[in-house]
């Protein structure tokens, strides 16, 4: 869009014709409709529920934060049964915040499991 000219110094900027010849937005035909479109698109919005949210951004906010350090402990300790200290390991740790990651590698594990025979 911009783009330094040498003609003067460095520090002088050049708007490209293209950009010139731009006016008001074509994408509403009446000015006022675009402007509130405009501002109603930035307005707040109220967070969603948990019921309205898209799923990848439930999972990514409410599942992931606690189910992949959970994962990742599974992969060091590699217990006899993963599916069982997994959920001890999400019910020990449920109430943690997910930014509390720092604190993970102070966790006790849960106790290893027998294998079942």
């Amino acid at each position: 869009w911009l783009k330094p000219c040498n003609k003067f110094n460095n520090s002088s900027v050049v708007v490209l014709p293209f950009l010139a010849t731009m006016a008001a937005s074509q994408a509403y035909p009446e000015s006022a409709v675009g402007a509130a479109a405009e501002r109603m698109a930035l307005e707040p919005r109220p967070a969603l529920s948990t019921q309205d949210m898209p799923l990848r951004q439930y999972l990514d906010t409410l599942v992931v934060p606690s189910l992949l350090p959970g994962l990742n402990a599974v992969a060091e300790e590699r217990p006899e049964n993963p599916v069982e200290w997994l959920a001890y390991y999400l019910l020990k740790n449920k109430d943690k915040a997910p930014a509390a990651e720092a604190t993970q590698g102070t966790e006790a594990s849960p106790p290893a499991v027998a294998a079942s025979t």
